[in-house]
């Protein structure tokens, strides 16, 4: 098992939770990872696409990085539901504002909350975009879900195959 993260400090929070024996944990950025071609049988990522300045570059290189028959798994905020122009609320219909199709970096909108977004921003993909970023890799789209009960779903989840 192989970790990668860009972040000196998620890495040193992963290597203090002690992962099972014999995991890597390697600092690197998504778009350019370290491994050879065909490296891995199964890559995962999860919620990473809103941090990334180039996600079809990340998409592309964990496919890269697959073995013939090996399966990407992709966890992620769905781009209709969760984006900064969706106002959430505890009861009743969410609020949706202008600005779904802006696709790129924002700092602000009806969809921050308080937290650490406002501050790092968020890179909304829309959903024909996230998709599209996906099947550009060449892998085949086995499955997609929203997971979870709620009318308006929070993750979306994608599993490709090479």
């Amino acid at each position: 098992m192989v970790g990668v993260d860009l972040s000196g400090d998620q890495l040193r929070l992963a290597r203090q939770r002690a992962g099972p024996p014999g995991a890597v944990l390697v600092a690197a950025d998504a778009s350019a990872l370290p491994f050879a071609d065909s490296s891995f049988d199964a890559v995962v990522s999860v919620l990473t696409h809103t941090d990334l300045d180039h996600p079809e570059a990340a998409f592309a290189e964990a496919a890269r990085v697959l073995r013939r028959g090996g399966r990407l798994s992709y966890v992620g905020t769905h781009p209709c539901f969760i984006t900064p122009f969706v106002e959430r609320r505890s009861a009743g219909a969410h609020l949706l504002h202008p600005g779904y199709r802006q696709r790129g970096w924002h700092h602000a909108g009806p969809g921050f909350g308080a937290g650490i977004r406002p501050r790092v921003g968020v890179h909304h993909l829309p959903l024909a975009d996230l998709i599209g970023v996906a099947l550009a890799t060449g892998l085949t789209l086995t499955r997609l879900e929203e997971p979870g009960d709620d009318d308006y779903p929070f993750l979306i989840a994608l599993q490709l195959q090479r």
